[in-house]
């Protein structure tokens, strides 16, 4: 990562090869490459936030063209913001909106959850967090797993019932934390929300 900053500073097109990389389409990659981005754009944006900006608008208008493919396009999206909230957070509702399709839902609720672990309120005070209830009780396990994650980490004492509900649910997940895979099951990630929740309260 360090590399890739100091190239970035001697050759603006490094941005541009790493959107490239989303294309990969080996399983899990996307989060890999995404997060990778995101620490690269972090640490970019420090010293010139206007490319990290073009980036943004780039992988956003990547993501609502239908004809082409949104591989990655959302996690990016997310990392990006996660990793300097204070300059993107303002891209948290836009990313938001594309819960709405099927194909990158997946992304957009990793993409909160790392938006969440960074700065929660912005996700609290820009989106309609309420209305990812449901998907707890989705057929999807991956979905179910990452919507425990973000709301454990909003501490969205509002769902604990919903996320104490599913805490004998051992479906197998494969969750994607700095760029490397974690396996876990629904449960486990449902015993961790719930301990975000009370010691929030705490």
């Amino acid at each position: 990562i360090d590399g890739l900053v100091d190239l970035f500073f001697d050759d603006r097109k490094v941005l541009r090869f790493l959107q490239r990389l989303l294309y990969e389409p080996a399983p899990g990659a996307n989060f890999r490459i995404a997060w990778m981005i995101g620490q690269v754009c972090g640490r970019v944006a420090t010293r010139e936030p206007g490319p990290v900006a073009d980036l943004l608008h780039r992988l956003f208008e990547a993501s609502a063209d239908s004809a082409a493919s949104s591989w990655g396009m959302v996690e990016a999206i997310g990392a990006i913001i996660a990793a300097r909230p204070d300059i993107y957070g303002a891209f948290t509702r836009h990313l938001f909106n594309f819960m709405g399709d099927p194909g990158t839902r997946e992304g957009v609720l990793w993409g909160l959850g790392e938006i969440a672990a960074a700065k929660p309120e912005l996700i609290r005070k820009n989106t309609p967090f309420y209305s990812l209830f449901p998907v707890l009780n989705h057929d999807n396990p991956q979905l179910r797993a990452l919507t425990l994650r973000l709301l454990g980490r909003l501490a969205a004492t509002e769902a604990g019932l919903q996320i104490m509900s599913l805490q004998y649910d051992q479906s197998p997940v494969t969750i994607y934390e700095q760029g490397q895979p974690v396996e876990t099951t629904v449960a486990a990630l449902s015993a961790e929300a719930t301990r975000n929740l009370h010691s929030n309260q705490g």
